[in-house]
């Protein structure tokens, strides 16, 4: 009851909150020459309960169910945890090697390495000196 009175002044101080939360799971997404590198928060789950693809050679998919936590009848005062669930689709800068993507589980961090393909790597090109008949011309 009491929680209930203090939401109730707060929506009448700062009106009611539109609390949208962001997409999960959270992603960091980096690069280096080679590769391009994902880490995500998911904790709390098995590894039968993750799964990810990618598709397209740069849509990375992670997929899940996260069980809810806490008793059946537990009046909820605040829940910023999700539950259920969840799929979050990036699309990479480039094409990435699927057969070549390492996944790692550790302390609820999810980590991805995917080896960018090779047809995307820069190439350095061999420039030539002109032959004095092709300059001349």
């Amino acid at each position: 009851m009491f929680a209930n009175r203090v939401f109730e002044h707060m929506d009448r101080l700062f009106g009611p909150a539109d609390f949208e939360p962001p997409p999960y799971p959270p992603l960091n997404v980096w690069e280096d020459e080679d590769n391009y590198y994902v880490e995500s928060e998911i904790p709390g789950l098995k590894l039968d309960d993750l799964a990810v693809s990618v598709a397209l050679g740069d849509q990375l998919t992670i997929a899940g169910a996260r069980k809810p936590h806490g008793p059946e009848n537990a009046q909820w005062l605040r829940q910023e945890c999700p539950a259920g669930d969840f799929l979050r689709t990036v699309t990479l800068p480039a094409a990435v090697d699927p057969d070549g993507v390492g996944a790692k589980y550790e302390a609820g961090v999810l980590t991805l390495t995917l080896p960018k393909s090779e047809a995307t790597k820069p190439r350095r090109i061999a420039v030539r000196a002109a032959t004095p008949a092709l300059a001349a011309a």
